[in-house]
């Protein structure tokens, strides 16, 4: 058996001048603590830190870029349903669905003074369309949907789609799940290579953005942005300028010093905690708290965990092998040791939410026949044996005698992957799967995804909310890259002709369309006997906030938005927190 290893990728200059920078430019200004809204950044540290394009796949979105470095058009908010205008005021499909007006704020401006127009957003989208997919998600989505976009006047667009989308405004705009397509001020950007640019010049002011933040210094562990009193929102009267004077970003490292620096009131914001851990900082620390008062005490975030391969390369290219693969894990047990029982197994890549329920019910038949929760280490055994695969000692391997190995590249920062990977790996040498995992910072982790390095991996099913179209989505074949290219969507090359139809189909079809559900069954019937990833776990997160000096958190009983500080939608809790009176 190898040993568990730990290793890096290297991103070319950029990276690497960024990760033996010990800082970067500060223009941090002494501003007393109780002023300062300290969010965790989740990930173990900011491998670019000189770097905040939005839109390149290697860049850190949640160290601030997303949550108060930008302003999205619109946010989706989970607990109302209702799509918050932001950056705009409001929009309108035509009744084919192909084509949407969408009204920006006539206020809005850069933070530089210059007006926020349709130009910018026109740009921005011809700027994706042009540039996809070296630019990531954003950028396919551009290119598959936008067929046209013109600025009607400075504060009002057109975009003629490509096909019907009924879902296309929360899609790109509406902070679906985590990000948004973020616009850019067209009059810094169009001289600029959007590959290449890195948006950072303190010096300057950059980002130049609309929110009501600026960036003032930017580490390889800490973030600050300043508090603009000059932001458009306030002087507009759109919103009241936040208390925070100070957001700051900053690393914790480590689950224990996670626990450590919430119990100190070092943080207002803690990621992913183990339940023991929790109940710990709480007893410690009675301003801890997490969206429900009692177990299961996290909110459950609508991403479940999943192992992905890449299915274009050998041995990970053959369906009954990754079959074996789910068969061999015990999906009980990495709910037990690695979530601590606060969650439960996921049959499939969507979350447990209600509107999902029919879907699942209807396709019993299908997981009836392909079981994806069954752990059964020998039929495990008998599926890799009827695929031509024999044992070597303890371990499996080919009919040419290469070893199985599975390298599992794992997350840095993401706290229940980097549980679940010791799990996950001793069931799979259980089995006879010559295991082993890789941390890597999130850089190097997006660049062996992207470019098709990493064979297999955990991640996170982000997907559809509401129907199981944006799930789907993901495995479509304009996802699927060649070798060496960047891959989108959940990256694992996976391509059918016949299952890109059904999407197809499914992208045009209402959410409430009866179709919707035969369709749904259909696509299932292609992708469950190829399994191109592999459903492990709902995610119940267990993370918490620290009401020792900021009032107001999202919780299961003031649940204003939902509380992932992590998203794009962060700004509505920064916009909303009050200063703790004494």
């Amino acid at each position: 058996m190898r040993s568990i290893t730990r290793r890096y990728g290297a991103l070319g200059v950029l990276l690497v001048a960024a990760m033996t920078s010990t800082a970067s430019t500060t223009l941090a200004q002494e501003v007393a603590r109780e002023d300062q809204l300290i969010f965790e950044n989740i990930s173990e540290r900011v491998t670019t830190p000189e770097n905040y394009n939005p839109f390149l796949p290697s860049t850190l979105q949640h160290a601030g870029l997303q949550q108060v470095g930008f302003e999205s058009l619109f946010y989706y908010n989970y607990e109302t349903g209702e799509m918050v205008p932001w950056l705009a005021t409001g929009y309108a499909f035509n009744e084919a669905f192909d084509e949407v007006t969408i009204n920006l704020q006539p206020e809005a401006k850069w933070s530089d003074g210059t007006p926020f127009t349709a130009d910018d957003v026109v740009y921005t989208m011809n700027m994706l369309k042009e540039h996809a997919p070296a630019l990531g998600g954003y950028s396919v989505n551009a290119k598959t949907w936008v067929e046209d976009i013109v600025a009607v006047d400075p504060h009002t667009v057109r975009l003629t789609l490509t096909s019907p989308n009924p879902r296309y405004m929360l899609d790109a705009f509406g902070v679906r799940i985590y990000g948004t397509t973020m616009i850019l001020p067209k009059h810094i950007w169009e001289t600029q290579d959007p590959q290449t640019f890195t948006n950072y010049d303190l010096a300057k002011g950059w980002p130049v953005s609309t929110s009501p933040y600026q960036l003032i210094s930017s580490t390889t562990t800490e973030t600050v942005w300043q508090r603009r009193d000059d932001w458009w929102g306030a002087t507009s009267g759109f919103h009241a300028l936040p208390e925070p004077v100070q957001v700051l970003f900053k690393t914790a490292g480590s689950e224990e010093r996670r626990a450590a620096m919430a119990a100190n009131n070092e943080l207002d914001s803690v990621w992913v905690l183990g339940r023991d851990n929790f109940e710990q900082v709480v007893a410690n620390n009675g301003d801890v708290f997490s969206w429900f008062p009692e177990t299961p005490y996290a909110y459950l975030d609508p991403c479940p965990r999943y192992m992905a391969f890449n299915t274009t390369q050998a041995p990970f290219d053959d369906p009954q092998l990754r079959w074996a693969i789910s068969q061999a894990l015990n999906r009980d047990a990495i709910v037990d040791i690695a979530w601590e029982n606060l969650t439960v197994p996921a049959k499939w890549m969507t979350p447990d939410y209600p509107p999902f329920a029919s879907y699942m019910e209807n396709a019993a038949d299908l997981f009836s026949e392909y079981d994806t929760l069954a752990y059964d280490v020998d039929k495990s055994a008998a599926t890799m044996e009827a695929a031509g695969y024999t044992k070597n000692g303890d371990f499996w391997q080919d009919k040419d005698g290469n070893p199985i190995a599975i390298d599992l590249v794992i997350r840095q920062g993401e706290a229940d992957q980097t549980r679940m990977a010791p799990v996950v790996t001793t069931l799979l040498q259980r089995a006879g799967f010559d295991a082993n995992f890789v941390l890597s910072d999130i850089a190097a982790f997006s660049d062996a995804l992207n470019t098709g390095r990493a064979d297999a991996w955990l991640d996170v099913s982000c997907g559809g909310i509401s129907d199981p179209y944006g799930t789907l989505e993901l495995y479509h074949s304009r996802h699927a890259a060649p070798m060496g290219e960047v891959a989108t969507g959940a990256r694992t090359r996976w391509s059918n002709d016949a299952y890109d139809a059904i999407v197809e189909e499914m992208a045009v079809t209402a959410a409430d369309d009866p179709r919707m559900q035969e369709l749904f069954h259909e696509a299932l019937a292609i992708w469950l006997p190829e399994m191109p990833a592999i459903p492990l776990v709902q995610a119940a997160l267990l993370t918490s906030f620290n009401g020792h000096y900021w009032d107001n958190f999202p919780t299961s009983e003031n649940n204003y938005v939902h509380p992932g500080f992590w998203w794009a939608t962060n700004l509505l809790i920064v916009a909303e927190v009050q200063k703790k009176q004494p």
